[in-house]
């Protein structure tokens, strides 16, 4: 790894642990370096053979080839294949070409990628300003260049075991009898699920760190009848702080100086959610810390589940803005301006939101009380609230995993949560979307992440939303969520058909909470990606091309059906044989042996497809109405060897901290020999944790596609 440093950058945060060597930006190799006009330019010539990967949360193809990303977080619901940015920044990138490597850059304001689109053989990297850290991973081992990022940047956050359930949120559940009834629903229906959200309407007036009174009250003993049921909440928390006189976060924002400003030193004036409002400057400690304490309105509650929302910052509009528009709409409307075509009064209506000014014309100010412009470091607002709220809880729940979602993130932003993947669409291609999403995020260290299921924009078929939900049980973040107005995506709220399927799919991701929560514990311990391009294991063009599959963990490849009315895919197997498995229920699947190759499969609207790899090993638990609902004392191993298998059940409390000191490991062997099986197990349990599972079922099969069944007892 080389480390390269271009003028004074601005300390993000990002990086934890530098090298031991800075080199100056003018040694640099394999890019050039160059200034055009007001421009920091940096130039890679594309190879032909060359792979570009990485970007983590943007759109487009895998690979990167030929269209402009613009890393400047912004909120747009709209992910439309022309757009440039999303809600984060992470420019991250691996090239795989004959000889790959990666790059990141830490630099917190706008950088434009221009990969191959003006000129399809240069790689174009844009800077406002000169003052930018580069480091470039020169491994050519593609694996090994995920671990030198992580280990400049950290391992990703390790969430409490009951994240891996279903997640259900709609904007909105308006009072706390809609959510009663959704929580009942589940129960009495028999269908699994972890967590229900709240937006925006259980706050009083949208006002940040309240309650609604009249159709959230008595929110103490709401949230205990709802948790009794083994259900947790997740509120909504937006940055911005209503100006209102009397409210408490205003009075102590002001008083103590803890909100943004505008160049004059006034408090910084915005309309969002709760109108004109504040917005809380993270770059102070002091004000990260005041922010973190208000935590504790939840906390002693035992929530500290949280989706932090709207913290591009996004903005509706200011005053400039919105006094631009108004003075052109009189000046038409008394016929006093006659040059003014009303298309340039809709066109100003399309820039009032997220206004690129706007954000030039906001302050923060440093521990050190230097002042910096917002612009030059927008990138950083998500990732300083979320680190503001993980070091809240940490402090207020000391002994207990919080759980955080950001919309808006930053390299380095994993250590304290996860993203999702923000506002999509009810439309089959935005399946495709957070499938590839899913692998490029997962390369920027965000190894729990995942789209709204269903998608949230939009009304959803209930086609749509099966397939869909067949896709989430291979998403390790799995949230179903839909938008006010649009059709409602509950299990239930299509035709007793459909419930029915969604019903059994997830069951089937219940019953790989085991293996889902393993694959996680040893990707963050061994800082391997859990979801996994095929490119990052197989080293073939065919591999390199193939963006609609991926793996799960080391043992299961993924194969989603993502095209409306589709009764089947083609599917690429590389190297090894597979074991297909289709799956309606966790009482009916079939299985099969497919050599290496492209196969069509076919897939009915009930079946969800995946292979497992050759010599490895899936286990499968008991299906259950909650995480830790019942102990886990019996699995089941399903298999394909024909040599040898090795897995390792990692298993812990799942809740608290002590994660390195009390788990379990629980080793599995299968060999072949001649036409016999032979199996072992070895249980390890550390500090004091003991593991609970005493029964091991396996069904193995070998490469004549017969199963082979055999019993364990521990």
């Amino acid at each position: 790894m080389k480390w390269y440093r271009s003028g004074n950058p601005f300390k993000t945060g990002a990086i934890l642990n530098y090298p031991q060597e800075m080199l100056e930006i003018e040694k640099i190799e394999k890019f050039k370096f160059l200034t055009e006009k007001d421009k920091t330019v940096l130039l890679y010539e594309i190879n032909k053979t060359d792979y570009i990967y990485g970007l983590g949360e943007t759109l487009g193809t895998l690979n990167k080839r030929g269209k402009k990303y613009r890393l400047y977080a912004a909120d747009d619901p709209n992910h439309t294949p022309e757009k440039e940015s999303l809600y984060g920044s992470h420019p991250f990138v691996i090239v795989d070409g004959i000889n790959p490597f990666g790059f990141l850059i830490d630099y917190p304001g706008e950088i434009i990628f221009d990969v191959g689109y003006e000129n399809k053989n240069i790689l174009k990297i844009e800077f406002e300003k000169e003052d930018f850290d580069i480091f470039i991973f020169e491994t050519n081992i593609k694996k090994d260049i995920i671990k030198e990022f992580l280990e400049l940047t950290g391992k990703p956050h390790i969430f409490p075991k009951w994240a891996f359930g279903f997640q259900q949120s709609r904007w909105s559940y308006p009072d706390k009898e809609a959510i009663n009834k959704v929580a009942s629903n589940f129960r009495e229906k028999d269908i699994p699920c972890d967590a229900i959200y709240m937006d925006i309407d259980y706050m009083d007036n949208f006002k940040i760190f309240t309650f609604n009174d009249k159709s959230f009250e008595d929110f103490e003993n709401f949230a205990k009848d709802i948790y009794s049921k083994g259900f947790k909440l997740v509120p909504i928390i937006d940055p911005g702080v209503k100006i209102e006189k009397n409210y408490y976060m205003y009075e102590e924002g002001v008083k103590n100086n803890y909100f943004c400003k505008k160049e004059t030193g006034e408090d910084f004036i915005a309309a969002i959610w709760p109108g004109l409002s504040h917005f809380p400057d993270f770059m102070q400690e002091e004000t990260r810390k005041w922010w973190g304490e208000k935590y504790e309105i939840f906390t002693r509650l035992g929530i500290n589940s949280f989706w932090n929302d709207m913290n591009e910052p996004s903005i509706f509009f200011t005053d400039r803005t919105a006094g631009e528009l108004m003075g052109m709409v009189q000046n038409v409307l008394a016929n006093k301006d006659k040059e003014i075509n009303p298309l340039e009064i809709q066109q100003k209506m399309m820039t009032l939101s997220n206004n690129v000014q706007d954000y030039k014309n906001m302050y923060h100010e440093d521990d050190e009380g230097n002042k910096i412009n917002h612009h030059e470091i927008h990138n950083l607002y998500g990732h300083n609230m979320l680190k503001s709220s993980a070091d809240g809880l940490s402090k207020l729940m000391p002994e207990k995993r919080h759980f955080l979602l950001t919309r808006s993130s930053y390299i380095g932003t994993h250590r304290y949560g996860t993203l999702w993947m923000g506002d999509n669409m009810s439309w089959w291609e935005h399946m495709i979307v957070n499938i590839r999403m899913l692998q490029s995020l997962n390369m920027c260290g965000y190894f729990y992440t995942g789209a709204d299921i269903g998608g949230f924009g939009c009304n959803a078929s209930p086609e749509l939303v099966i397939r869909w939900m067949q896709l989430g049980i291979f998403s390790p973040l799995y949230r179903n969520h839909s938008a006010w107005g649009t059709r409602n995506q509950e299990p239930w709220a299509f035709d007793e058909d459909t419930e029915n399927i969604m019903k059994n799919t997830l069951k089937i991701r219940y019953s790989l909470i085991t293996y889902a929560y393993s694959e996680y514990m040893k990707s963050v311990k061994n800082s391997k990606t859990f979801i996994t391009p095929l490119f990052m294991e197989y080293n073939t063009a065919r591999a390199k091309e193939t963006e609609d599959q991926f793996l799960y963990g080391d043992s299961i490849m993924v194969t989603p059906i993502y095209i409306q009315n589709a009764k089947g895919r083609y599917v690429h197997l590389p190297e090894d044989k597979w074991l297909f498995c289709l799956m309606k229920s966790n009482e009916e699947k079939q299985a099969k042996i497919y050599e290496s190759g492209d196969h069509y499969i076919n897939v009915e609207m009930e079946e969800i497809p995946f292979f497992i790899k050759e010599n490895s090993l899936v286990p499968f638990n008991e299906s259950m109405n909650y995480v830790g609902e019942k102990e886990i004392t019996e699995i089941t191993v399903l298999g394909f060897v024909t040599d040898k298998a090795f897995y390792e059940i990692y298993d812990d409390e799942g809740t608290d901290t002590k994660y390195a000191e009390n788990y379990s490991k629980l080793k599995i062997e299968v060999r072949k020999k001649d036409e016999e099986f032979l199996f072992s197990v070895n249980k390890e349990d550390f500090g004091d944790y003991e593991s609970k599972i005493k029964i091991i079922h396996f069904e193995i099969y070998d490469e004549k596609n017969i199963l082979h069944t055999h019993k364990i007892e521990i």
